[in-house]
């Protein structure tokens, strides 16, 4: 039963992985057609500023899960290195705390902030852009880096060792 959970955890992170690998091409894809559009017509696309934005917040949170769950976040292993093994075991427990303390928070005012945007029926300036929906895409990413945490236990998600040797 947990390892099924485990898998639909790791797929659900893949998944929003694969919707913020397409919000990344659509935002290129739109930056690129204003340009044209700019250079080539005289006027850009009205709302390109905009969904940019919001494709790139896409992007950024949507990314998140898979990468945690990759190994493949941004580290400070040469301080790990430094330090016997004790010392990095409890390190990498601190890591572990702070992430899911930060996730906690940081889904929880998302959230917050989010209904408050809902209540009010934000919109974006120039097109009218609902931003709620944008929004809730901060607290799910935050939710799901709890999840792909708590499936790799009290300690960091291993990367390989390949691949951190290509880094070096």
């Amino acid at each position: 039963m947990i390892e099924k959970m485990n898998r639909v955890i790791h797929k659900a992170a893949y998944g929003s992985f694969l919707l913020g690998v397409l919000s990344g091409v659509s935002m290129t894809a739109l930056i690129f057609i204003s340009t044209l559009m700019r250079y080539l017509g005289g006027r850009p696309l009205r709302f390109s500023d905009e969904l940019a934005g919001l494709l790139f917040l896409s992007l950024t949170f949507l990314c998140l899960p898979h990468v945690l769950n990759k190994g493949r976040h941004i580290r400070i292993e040469i301080l790990i290195n430094l330090v016997p093994l004790g010392i990095a075991k409890v390190m990498d427990f601190i890591g572990v705390i702070t992430l899911l303390t930060f996730c906690s928070i940081f889904a929880y005012e998302s959230w917050n902030f989010m209904n408050f945007s809902f209540s009010l029926n934000s919109r974006t300036d120039i097109s009218s852009i609902l931003l709620w929906p944008w929004m809730a895409i901060m607290p799910f990413s935050m939710v799901l880096c709890m999840l792909v945490q708590i499936t790799h236990g009290l300690k960091q998600p291993a990367t390989d060792a390949n691949l951190t040797e290509d880094a070096i």
